[in-house]
C-alpha cells in the first residue's frame, strides 16, 4: 500500500482527498501542525502534499525532513494563485511540483492514482 503525506489544516479539502485516497487503497497520514511532521514521515511514503497556508509552516525544513525520510516521495505544494512569492518559494524550497490551488483540486485524484501505482 502507498502512503501519502498531507500537510494540510483544510478539514474540507482533506476529507475530499483522504476519501479519493482510501478509494485508491492509499494511507494518508495527516499533518496539520507541522511541529509533528517528523512523526509521520515513513519510508513507504510516494507522494507528500503540502498546502502553503498551513500555519508555521518551515516549508525548507519540511522539503528537507521529507527528502531525507522518503527520498522517492514527490513532494507537492500548492497555494493561491495571487501568493506568487509563496509559489516561488516552494519551488526554491525543492518542491517537485508547485500547483495554484486550483490545480490542485483539478489534480489531486490524479496524483493519488500515480502514488497509489507506484509512479
Amino acid at each position: 500500500m502507498a502512503a501519502v503525506l498531507f500537510l494540510s489544516s483544510d478539514l474540507m479539502f482533506t476529507s475530499r482527498v483522504v476519501g479519493a485516497a482510501q478509494a485508491l487503497d492509499v494511507a494518508v497520514s495527516l499533518v496539520s501542525n507541522p511541529a509533528g511532521l517528523p512523526d509521520k514521515i515513513t519510508a513507504d511514503c510516494r507522494l507528500a502534499l503540502v498546502d502553503l497556508t498551513l500555519d508555521n509552516l518551515n516549508l525548507p525544513a519540511a522539503v528537507a525532513a521529507i527528502k531525507a525520510g522518503a527520498p522517492q516521495a514527490r513532494v507537492i505544494a500548492y497555494g493561491a494563485h495571487v501568493d506568487e512569492a509563496a509559489l516561488a518559494d516552494a519551488a526554491d524550497a525543492g518542491c517537485d511540483l508547485v500547483l495554484t490551488r486550483g490545480q490542485f483540486h483539478k489534480q489531486y485524484a490524479e496524483l493519488l492514482r500515480s502514488a497509489a501505482a507506484g509512479e
